[in-house]
């Protein structure tokens, strides 16, 4: 019996994703100064929600690996176009309407910190559609929340290297 309990425990552990020997914290998400122009046009609410939608999809990704006294994880959303208009840009444009749509996206970067304040590593990811026609169904951020999902995979793979490789 004691035998197929170690045996059951080695394998989960050989079958678990590396963790980073350092958890991670995540800092600041900050909203860069050429989004921040754009929040007159889009309202600060949805400056708001887009920050929310990243640490979402951060928070998701890195759940294991998260915890004080290690790395610190900070993050800025440089650009974001909406699928939609927001509801601020709907107030302002007799023009637009909810049914009207367009190729979203994002521009993200972040940087992983040591405990004290060394920049580890540099992340970047910008990604939008490609096609008008790619996005008919979209919700107001959906492309601007699939960049940002791909971006919190990206950290979790680079971290789960970094565990790997011990640096």
């Amino acid at each position: 019996m004691k035998r197929t309990f170690t045996a059951l425990l080695a394998a989960a552990a050989l079958s678990a994703p590396a963790l980073a020997t350092d958890p991670v914290a995540l800092g600041e998400i900050a909203i860069g100064p050429e989004l921040m122009e754009k929040g007159e046009d889009y309202g600060q609410r949805e400056l708001d929600r887009l920050a929310g939608y990243m640490q979402d999809h951060l928070e998701r990704q890195l759940a294991d690996m998260l915890g004080d006294g290690g790395y610190t994880l900070d993050v800025t959303i440089l650009d974001a176009m909406p699928n939609r208009p927001t509801m601020q840009q709907m107030a302002g444009t007799t023009a637009l309407h909810m049914s009207s749509f367009s190729i979203g996206g994002a521009e993200v970067e972040a940087r992983l910190l040591s405990a004290s304040g060394d920049v580890l590593e540099s992340y970047s990811y910008s990604w939008r559609s490609h096609s008008i026609r790619d996005v008919v169904g979209y919700a107001t951020w959906t492309d601007a929340r699939r960049t940002f999902d791909r971006f919190a995979r990206q950290i979790r793979t680079s971290l789960e290297e970094r565990a790997e490789t011990g640096s």
